[in-house]
């Protein structure tokens, strides 16, 4: 009897996790597309939608490309070299992940020549392009390209290319050896920063650059047309789903475990006076154009009305920090049971959320849940946090699955085996060792969250607004000195988590190791 109920128990847990998962995730995407199939659904596109397609398409590539351009070289001095001030860097460059990028936008601007009191260099530039936002995009996404090649790297076994040393020449082993093994992370990371960039409001609103994301926004909020807005995103939709199925396909059944018992660290290269001196200009060059340019702009900007900014809002902020908690702590326990119990089996389902634009996740909750039965959530900051969930489960969920994946079956088959219950197994033994995963997880999920803004300006109730919300509406009456205070009181509750997360004795050593 106390075996069925272990049984049932476990049973239940999934079936209910896989449940939540489609209800808040899946169902209501499913829905909306359904309910708008007709044979008319792709007649909207004209030939000035082809253009914005193939705009869309490019700022997509060209993110992609120069993130990869910024971030593998990023790596491989982090991780194959003596950089001076190696450590400082490993921390640095996570900084521009944590900067939204329609901030970014706000300050380089004020910096590349628009009008201000304080910043005006009225440079002979027109900003207002597609390069331009491709620019700013790939300096906010680039960090996640460099942390995933990090990772791969560092945990590549030295003895395959000391081998391969005996018989060709560095650039050689590189190639032959090194590069292959990383592209699977190569790969998914170019995944991650493509849906983030074809995702993206506020940067080419901003810009005043028209692709798909703020024309889906337009046709939904100024004209009320589901059914175009909708239209507008299957390209992507497919396009994306393609991408995540062919890279499910290429490593479904490929091996993570990269440490064996015979593992060794590789040593590192030691780099001459001027290839040192090229490859800090290199990085610092990308630090400050991510990093500190945008803040010391949002500092002269704001004149530092911190206080004032603060008090009027005040509301925004406890909005934004009370809807990304609760949203974090959702996603937190929900990924929690979904990479526990299903771990790579069910990719394809869980990450196609990934595979839906933001602007389309926001009009399908708006849709599932505006019925008489959901009213109560519909008219609510619960639906804010549905939406982040449908938005940002699968990066949690991916976020927790390599931490189960180095907990060996055998620790609790052996729990079992000595009589343990499930309830039992997971407080004393998968809770301690998911720690680290669950905090890392956690803090994916409040960071993504509290930035979000897209989901939020189309689900938000009436009268309920957060900071990004706040700060984007603020933007377009011209208030430059509370735009930049509230945009810097938004990256300090962004980097606050961050930051204790990477002081913590146990976590840090994930991050210098």
């Amino acid at each position: 009897m106390l075996q069925r109920f272990r049984i049932d128990l476990r049973l239940l847990l999934k079936i209910l996790a896989f449940l939540l998962f489609l209800i808040l995730a899946i169902l209501p995407v499913l829905c909306i597309f359904l309910s708008n199939l007709s044979p008319e659904l792709f007649s909207v596109f004209d030939e000035r939608l082809s253009s914005i397609f193939l705009r869309t398409l490019l700022l997509c590539l060209g993110t992609v490309a120069l993130s990869l351009a910024m971030g593998i070289p990023f790596a491989f001095l982090l991780e194959y070299t003596d950089l001076p001030f190696r450590q400082f860097f490993r921390i640095a460059y996570l900084l521009p992940l944590l900067i939204p990028p329609y901030i970014s936008a706000i300050a380089w601007l004020e910096f590349m020549g628009k009008k201000g009191d304080l910043v005006s260099l009225d440079l002979p530039i027109y900003v207002y392009n597609l390069p331009s936002v491709i620019i700013i995009l790939a300096l906010s996404f680039f960090p996640i390209v460099t942390l995933i090649t990090s990772f791969a790297l560092r945990n590549i076994d030295s003895r395959l290319e000391d081998a391969a040393r005996l018989l060709y020449p560095q650039r050689e082993v590189i190639r032959r050896i090194t590069l292959p093994l990383i592209m699977p992370h190569i790969l998914i990371s170019s995944i991650f920063v493509f849906v983030f960039s074809i995702s993206e409001l506020g940067v080419p609103a901003l810009l005043m650059v028209n692709v798909f994301t703020p024309e889906i926004f337009a046709q939904f909020s100024a004209f009320f047309d589901t059914s175009r807005a909708i239209a507008l995103s299957i390209p992507m939709v497919v396009l994306i789903f393609i991408i995540i199925l062919l890279n499910h396909r290429c490593l479904g059944r490929r091996s993570f475990i990269t440490i064996s018992s015979f593992w060794r660290k590789g040593r590192l290269v030691r780099l001459s006076k001027t290839h040192r001196l090229i490859a800090l200009t290199f990085i610092s060059i990308i630090l400050i154009s991510s990093t500190l340019i945008p803040i010391f702009i949002l500092l002269l900007e704001s004149r530092l009305q911190f206080l004032r900014a603060f008090y009027e809002g005040f509301e925004p902020i406890i909005n934004s920090l009370h809807s990304a908690i609760l949203g974090a702590t959702l996603m937190t326990l929900l990924g929690f049971f979904l990479a526990y119990f299903y771990k790579r089996s069910f990719d394809p389902i869980i990450l196609f959320p990934i595979s839906i634009p933001s602007m389309t996740v926001g009009i399908a909750i708006i849709n599932f849940f505006n019925t008489d039965m959901t009213s109560l959530i519909y008219n609510s900051f619960l639906i804010i946090i549905i939406g982040y969930t449908a938005r940002f489960l699968p990066f949690v969920t991916k976020t927790l699955s390599p931490f189960f994946e180095q907990i060996h079956p055998s620790i609790e088959e052996s729990a079992l085996l000595s009589g343990s219950s499930f309830p039992r197994i997971l407080h004393r033994i998968l809770l301690p060792l998911m720690k680290p995963g669950i905090i890392s997880s956690w803090v994916v999920g409040f960071v993504l969250s509290v930035r979000e803004l897209s989901v939020t300006l189309l689900v938000s109730p009436a009268g309920f607004q957060t900071l990004p919300v706040r700060i984007y509406t603020l933007m377009h009456y011209g208030a430059p000195e509370m735009v930049s205070s509230l945009s810097l009181i938004l990256i300090f509750l962004i980097i606050t988590p961050v930051i204790l997360l990477l002081v913590s004795k146990r976590l840090i050593g994930l991050v210098i190791k």
